[in-house]
C-alpha cells in the first residue's frame, strides 16, 4: 500500500516539475514571441495587402497579387541571380579556404599561436568597418587594390572596382570571402583537434598519402562540422547585408543586389511595405528549408553514431 502512494504522488510531482519548468521558460518565450514571431506574422499578413507611405487610404487586400508582381519584375530577377551566385561562390570559397587554413593550422608550426591569432583578424573586425575598409580600398584614385595592381604592372590604369557592372558583384565577394573565411576555420579547427592522434598513425602505418589520409581519415571525422559551417555560411551570406549595401547599395545598376538588398530597397526607397513583406516572406522561406536541410543532417549524424 505504501508502494502504491508512491507511484501516485510521483507522477504529481513530476508534472509539478514541468510546470515549474515551462514557467520558467515562459518569460523567454513571450520576448521570443514579441520579438520575432509577432514581426514574422505581421510580414505575413502585409503580403496580401497593398500598402505603403505613399498610399491613401486604408491597406487594401490584394491577395497574392505582391507575389505575381515580384515574379515579373527585372529586378527581383537580377537579385534572385546574384543571391544565388553570391552564395555559391562564397560557400564554395569559404569552406574551402576555412578548412585549408585550418589543417595548415593544426599542424605543429613553430609561432602557431600567433598565426592563429592573425587568422582571425578579419572575423573579429565589425562588419560595417570590415566593408567600409574594403570600400576605401577599391577606391578609384587613391584604393590600395588599384595602387598595388599598376606596381605589379598587373593593371596599367585605375579601374572602378565597385562602379562597374561586370566588376562590382566579384569585388564585394572577396571582402565576404577575406570576413567570413576566420568563422569556418574556427569550426573545421576544433572538429580537427577532436580527432584522435592514433587515427593519423594508422594510416601512416598503412601508408596512406596525405590526400588518402585526409580523405578516408580526416573527411569521415569532421562530416558533421564541415556540414556545420556550410549551413552556417549560407545563410549568413543570404544576409549578408552590411557589405553590399555599405560598399555599393546594391549598384551599379543593380548588378550586387541580392534579395536582402532589393526588400530593403523596396520597402525604404519606394514605400512600397506590401512588396517588401512579400519578398521578406520568400526570403524566409527560402532560409527555412536551408534550416531544415541542415536540422535534417544532424538528426542522420546523430542516429547514425547511436549504437
Amino acid at each position: 500500500m505504501h508502494a502504491a502512494k508512491i507511484r501516485r504522488r510521483r507522477p504529481r510531482l513530476l508534472k509539478r516539475s514541468y510546470l515549474f519548468g515551462y514557467g520558467l521558460l515562459l518569460p523567454a518565450l513571450i520576448v521570443i514571441g514579441l520579438v520575432i514571431l509577432y514581426p514574422m506574422a505581421d510580414a505575413i499578413h502585409m503580403s496580401f495587402f497593398e500598402t505603403g507611405l505613399l498610399q491613401l487610404g486604408p491597406p487594401r487586400y490584394i491577395g497574392l497579387d505582391n507575389y505575381t508582381a515580384l515574379f515579373q519584375n527585372a529586378a527581383f530577377s537580377t537579385a534572385l541571380q546574384n543571391t544565388v551566385i553570391w552564395t555559391i561562390v562564397n560557400l564554395i570559397a569559404q569552406v574551402t579556404l576555412g578548412t585549408a587554413l585550418a589543417i595548415l593550422l593544426n599542424e605543429p608550426l613553430r609561432g602557431r599561436a600567433l598565426f592563429r591569432a592573425v587568422a582571425l583578424i578579419p572575423w573579429i573586425v565589425p562588419s560595417v568597418a570590415a566593408a567600409l575598409i574594403w570600400r576605401y580600398m577599391y577606391d578609384p584614385t587613391s584604393g590600395l587594390i588599384n595602387s598595388l595592381l599598376i606596381r605589379l604592372g598587373i593593371i596599367h590604369a585605375n579601374i572602378v572596382w565597385l562602379g562597374e557592372t561586370n566588376t562590382a558583384l566579384n569585388s564585394v565577394m572577396l571582402e565576404s570571402i577575406w570576413k567570413g573565411t576566420p568563422f569556418v576555420m574556427i569550426i573545421m579547427l576544433a572538429a580537427l583537434q577532436a580527432i584522435p592522434h592514433e587515427l593519423y598513425e594508422a594510416g601512416e602505418i598503412d601508408g596512406a598519402g596525405a590526400l588518402q589520409r585526409f580523405w578516408y581519415v580526416v573527411l569521415p571525422q569532421v562530416r558533421a562540422s564541415l556540414a556545420l559551417a556550410a549551413i552556417l555560411t549560407i545563410v549568413y551570406t543570404v544576409n549578408n547585408f552590411n557589405a553590399i549595401w555599405l560598399m555599393t547599395q546594391g549598384g551599379p545598376l543593380h548588378s550586387t543586389d541580392i534579395l536582402f538588398t532589393l526588400a530593403y530597397e523596396i520597402a525604404f526607397t519606394q514605400f512600397d511595405f506590401g512588396s517588401a513583406a512579400a519578398l521578406s516572406v520568400l526570403l524566409f522561406v527560402i532560409l527555412l528549408i536551408i534550416g531544415s536541410g541542415y536540422i535534417f543532417l544532424v538528426e542522420r549524424e546523430e542516429r547514425s553514431s547511436t549504437p
